[in-house]
């Protein structure tokens, strides 16, 4: 088929399929394939009638869809013996392939459920699709390979972070291999096509005009350890990573974009092994020995991250120690993640760096009554209001008062959040402790930022005029912690 629709010789279309192979050889084997000739992809399309349409060589215009279903399919089940719910429940996405040789994976939404291997949890998003002309909907991360010329790793990462918000949020859009050429057209020194690749500058303005209050944030700046919290802190929040990779500090020349959506789960062997956190801001690291308080920080978890690769089929995993070994090759295996693009809501003011410490530091001087010797285990994460009242609300464990003020609060559209718990609370996905800031508030000065906070028996909330601390003396109890921003699979 690839033969026939991509116009290839027998001897080419075979090293085409052993390439797919490896996307194939992920899949369960009861993954059946409904398969679609011609297809009329738009992303193909865009780069086909804006750069492929003008070359020598014909290329043809249409594409071939692989609808995956679980278990045998039945051809009548698309017809007269259709039952959508059933077919719905047994879509698990498609694979556009295009006639971009060898690079011919193209627009892509595979669920994990998919995958022989899925522990793990991620952001996903959802997408309108057809399959034997039936509408479904597919979920998961999008995905493609780079063809080559029209796109390179770090268009395609752009163009995926696109797919995802344009999915959740109104306010954003899908874009077009064209859109991105022209929206960095007039901030590039050189020409767009073929595509030469993009730095992280470019790849954070190309987001900065598509809507996002984008955040750069470099190895060199904060240090490793900074660094890797933030990362992790950030995917916490169900933000998806734009992360630059490169081997340059060993002498190398490979310069890579990926995208980081998701991490394994966290056992309770990694809890009980991680070690105290070591605080590098003065005030904070004075209080914790003064008071012979132990503190965990979740981000120190040593994790495995998902990791959307255009050069791999999707959902690869690595740790950020070598985030591309996978890769199997000794100078790929030398790269490290040198800085990182955080794609955030235009007017989320407070960023993370800011609003750890910030809650730390709270945490420690707001009026607690945190005996010398305690154990504690601290976990922030960004939210939009909305979604965490939605988990507030179902929240049976919490105190009903404390539960329904925390309710009635005015909150802006997005708030940083941090959970304080133990170990032992912690492998329960329990927490004992609740900070909530809004992200709309940069000045953190007079609790302005302030929503709530509570521990033990007593809670706290700024007054709406002075910004004076009022305390309420009510037990917050333990409660289940917030688990929305990365699915389950």
């Amino acid at each position: 088929m690839i033969e026939d629709c991509f116009h290839v010789s027998s001897l080419i279309a075979v090293d085409l399929l052993l390439h797919l192979q490896d996307h194939i050889d992920r899949l369960r084997d009861d993954v059946n394939f409904v398969i679609e000739y011609p297809y009329v992809d738009r992303v193909y399309r865009d780069s086909y009638y804006g750069y492929f349409s003008t070359k020598m060589t014909v290329y043809p215009r249409d594409c071939i869809r692989l609808s995956l279903f679980e278990g045998i399919l039945d051809p009548d089940e698309f017809r007269e013996k259709l039952d959508r719910e059933v077919l719905q429940k047994r879509y698990l996405g498609f694979i556009v392939l295009r006639p971009t040789v060898p690079n011919i994976v193209g627009r892509s939404l595979i669920s994990p459920f998919a995958l022989k291997s899925h522990d793990f949890l991620c952001i996903s998003s959802t997408c309108p699709a057809t399959a034997a002309a039936v509408k479904v909907i597919a979920e998961g991360f999008p995905h493609s390979s780079q063809d080559g010329e029209t796109i390179s790793c770090a268009e395609t990462s752009i163009w995926s972070i696109m797919e995802y918000f344009s999915s959740k949020y109104f306010n954003y859009k899908p874009v077009l291999p064209s859109i991105i050429i022209e929206t960095l057209r007039d901030s590039s020194n050189q020409r767009q096509l073929p595509s030469g690749g993009l730095n992280i500058y470019d790849m954070a303005f190309a987001l900065k005009k598509f809507g996002f209050g984008t955040k750069i944030y470099a190895i060199a700046q904060f240090g490793e350890v900074v660094f890797k919290r933030l990362l992790s802190c950030y995917l916490e929040s169900g933000i998806p990573i734009l992360a630059a990779l490169d081997n340059r500090g060993t002498g190398g020349n490979i310069g890579h974009a990926v995208l980081i959506v998701g991490r394994n789960y966290v056992t309770a062997t990694q809890i009980d092994n991680l070690p105290v956190t070591i605080e590098e801001n003065l005030a904070i690291s004075n209080e914790l020995r003064y008071r012979n308080i132990q503190l965990f920080d979740n981000d120190d978890v040593n994790k495995e991250y998902v990791i959307i690769d255009d050069n791999f089929p999707p959902y690869q995993l690595a740790h950020l120690s070598s985030p591309a070994h996978y890769y199997n090759d000794i100078e790929w295996g030398k790269c490290k993640i040198t800085s990182f693009v955080s794609p955030l809501y235009p007017k989320v003011y407070l960023d993370a760096f800011e609003a750890k410490l910030h809650i730390k530091l709270l945490f420690l001087k707001v009026g607690f009554l945190i005996p010398n010797g305690t154990e504690l285990f601290i976990r922030v994460f960004l939210a939009s209001s909305r979604s965490y009242k939605d988990y507030l609300a179902k929240e049976a464990a919490l105190q009903n008062d404390i539960r329904d003020f925390i309710l009635d609060t005015p909150m802006p559209k997005f708030i940083w959040v941090g959970e304080y718990s133990n170990k032992s609370l912690m492998k329960q996905e329990k927490a004992n402790g609740l900070i909530i800031l809004g992200a709309t508030e940069p000045d953190l000065a007079n609790y302005k930022a302030l929503v709530f906070a509570g521990y033990g028996d007593r809670c706290y909330y700024p007054d709406a005029d002075t910004k004076e601390l009022v305390e309420i003396l009510l037990p917050l109890n333990e409660f289940s912690i917030y688990s929305s921003n990365l699915k389950h699979y």
